[in-house]
């Protein structure tokens, strides 16, 4: 059984949702460091309120600020999408 796929001028195939996901949407490890490192920060938080330490609380919000300060440095230098993410040839 053969298909026929309908390709973009980019050379993405068209209604396939393995390829659904469009340019700069942030898969970058920019992106992947800032998220990570907001999420951890949030969990910190999270557990220090939960467990009334406030020294976890400050521990969280230090570390999701440095989530954002690392995730615009390296955006900065390349490691981001710019905007516009290189399609992978699969």
């Amino acid at each position: 059984m053969t298909t026929s796929h309908h390709t973009a001028e980019d050379e993405l195939v068209l209604n396939d949702p393995t390829h659904a996901e469009p340019l700069g949407h942030g898969n970058s490890p920019a992106a992947w460091t800032l998220v990570l490192l907001i999420l951890a920060g949030t969990l910190l938080v999270g557990v220090g309120m939960l467990a009334d330490l406030f020294v976890l609380i400050i521990a969280g919000v230090v570390v999701a600020a440095a989530g954002l300060i690392a995730g615009f440095i390296m955006g900065k230098a390349g490691k981001g999408t710019q905007g516009h993410a290189k399609p992978s040839r699969h």
